[in-house]
């Protein structure tokens, strides 16, 4: 089977399969579930260049607060 049929949005065979440890780059809202790449990967000590291209083809940035809400849950529930 073909590599394209597991591509889908937010989905990354080399991430899910092949390096499975770059998952702990992964950010996802205790809240709602979105998931996001960690603005970690952005900064130059990051060293795995392959991961993080992946992780920003096919996923969004994410920060989270320190109660792992994105920016949207937070500023919702802060009102």
């Amino acid at each position: 089977m073909s590599h394209s049929k597991h591509t889908k949005r937010g989905f990354s065979l080399y991430i899910e399969k092949w390096n499975a440890s770059a998952k702990k780059y992964i950010n996802t809202c205790a809240i709602c579930g979105k998931s996001g790449y960690s603005p970690y990967i952005e900064l130059p000590d990051f060293k795995d260049a392959v991961s993080a291209r992946e992780f920003m083809r096919t996923l969004p940035k994410m920060e989270l607060d320190r109660l792992g809400r994105c920016t949207e849950c937070a500023r919702v529930h802060d009102k």
